[in-house]
């Protein structure tokens, strides 16, 4: 290697290589910058969506009126002759007429609230 300087050579070398690190944490660094930006956009919309869902659900706008810390309805508004059940039905059950049930089966199919009889 004759009439190249070593020196030089290294220092050529040296430079490119930090370079080509330079330019992999630039492009690390857009990523992450991109990354940032979708997430605000994401909170942006979230808090969108929240401040939707809060002005379409509030009690006031709901056929029930609190009374003395009780939310209660005409009784011409709601009728289930037959009963509500809330969360699994129950097979061994004998639900009566009116009824409300509310429970979770567990894996063997026990639990869960059982009334009996009509207006249960």
């Amino acid at each position: 290697m004759k009439g190249i300087d070593r020196p030089l050579l290294f220092v050529a070398a040296a430079s490119l290589f930090g370079f080509c690190v330079q330019q992999n944490d630039i492009k690390n660094l857009r990523r992450t910058v991109d990354s940032i930006s979708s997430t605000e956009e994401n909170v942006a919309s979230l808090k969108l969506q929240l401040e939707e869902l809060e002005k379409a659900r509030k009690m006031e706008d709901s056929p029930f009126t609190l009374v003395d810390d009780w939310w209660v309805a005409e009784p011409k508004m709601f009728r289930f002759p037959q009963g509500v059940v809330v969360g699994d039905r129950n097979d061994d059950c004998t639900y009566g007429e009116a009824v409300l049930a509310v429970g979770i089966l567990d894996e063997d199919g026990d639990g869960g609230n059982c009334p009996s009889g009509d207006s249960s």
